[in-house]
C-alpha cells in the first residue's frame, strides 16, 4: 500500500510539473500605437468613445493559427490607439469600419518586440471645418462648415453633443439637438459650391432638451456630422469638431 500511495504521489507531482512546462509561454513582449490622421491637412481625426459600439477599431489577425482570429484595438476620442498587450510577430492589419474612406488590408505586417508606431493616414468622410461653439443670450450656439471627403454618398444630419466630461458624442450626451441636412446636398461632387456655407446648430437652454444643462455648470460640446449612402456593406460613423468646454 506504502508503494502504491508513493507511485500516486509521483505521478501528481509529475503531472503538476508537466503543467507548468506547458503553461510556461511568453508573455506579450510588443506594444503597439498610433493614430488615425487626415491624409491632406495632418490633423487627427476625432472619434466615437472608445467604450461605445459605435467606435472605430483597428482590426488585426495574427498569423501562425489554424483559426486566425480578428482582434478589435479601439481608437480613442483623440484618433490615436494603444495597445501594451500584443505578441510579436506577423498580422494582416484592417481599416475598414470607421469615419474615414476604407483601406486596403495590409498584409503581413510585422510588429517586433518593444515600441511599434502604425499611424494611418486616410481620408475622413466628412470634415467639419471652422467650427466654434459659444454661449449667446441663454443659448448654446454651433456654427461650422462642412467639406465630404468620400466620394460617394452625402451628409445626412448634423447635430451638437453636450456632456458632462470631454467625451460628448452620439453615444454620449446629455442633450443633443440635430437637425437633417439632405436636401443641402452637401457631397464629394459639390464641394466647391458648399465650401463656403456656414451651418448653425442652437440648443436652446430653456427647451426640454436644454434644460437637462444645469445653469452654473461646466459643459463639453461637440459638433457631428453624419454621412449616409457609402456604399454597400458600410456603417455610416459620425465625424466629429474638436471639443469645445464652455461655461452655463
Amino acid at each position: 500500500m506504502r508503494k502504491i500511495k508513493y507511485m500516486i504521489a509521483g505521478i501528481g507531482a509529475a503531472l503538476i510539473m508537466g503543467s507548468c512546462e506547458l503553461d510556461n509561454f511568453d508573455g506579450p513582449d510588443a506594444q503597439v500605437y498610433g493614430a488615425v490622421i487626415d491624409a491632406e491637412t495632418d490633423e487627427l481625426i476625432q472619434q466615437e468613445i472608445g467604450t461605445s459600439g459605435d467606435a472605430a477599431t483597428v482590426q488585426v489577425i495574427e498569423y501562425g493559427y489554424a483559426i486566425r482570429k480578428v482582434q478589435q484595438w479601439k481608437l480613442m476620442v483623440s484618433g490615436e490607439y494603444r495597445n501594451n498587450l500584443v505578441f510579436s510577430g506577423t498580422y494582416d492589419v484592417i481599416m475598414n469600419n470607421g469615419n474615414f474612406v476604407k483601406l486596403d488590408t495590409i498584409k503581413g505586417y510585422r510588429f517586433h518586440k518593444g515600441e511599434n508606431q502604425l499611424d494611418f493616414r486616410v481620408i475622413p468622410n466628412i470634415r467639419i471645418k471652422e467650427a466654434a461653439v459659444k454661449k449667446e443670450n441663454n443659448a448654446i450656439v454651433a456654427t461650422f462648415k462642412l467639406q465630404y471627403g468620400h466620394k460617394v454618398g452625402k451628409v445626412e444630419k448634423v447635430a451638437l453633443f453636450a456632456q458632462s466630461d470631454k467625451n460628448p458624442s452620439n453615444s454620449f450626451n446629455l442633450a443633443r439637438i440635430e437637425t437633417n441636412i439632405e436636401g443641402d446636398n452637401v457631397d464629394f461632387e459639390s464641394n466647391s459650391q458648399n465650401a463656403g456655407k456656414v451651418f448653425t446648430l442652437t440648443l436652446d437652454l430653456n427647451s426640454d432638451e436644454g434644460k437637462k444643462l444645469k445653469a452654473g455648470q461646466k459643459y463639453f460640446f461637440r459638433i457631428g456630422a453624419l454621412p449616409k449612402d457609402l456604399g454597400e456593406g458600410v456603417q455610416a460613423k459620425y465625424n466629429y469638431s474638436s471639443v469645445f468646454e464652455v461655461q452655463l
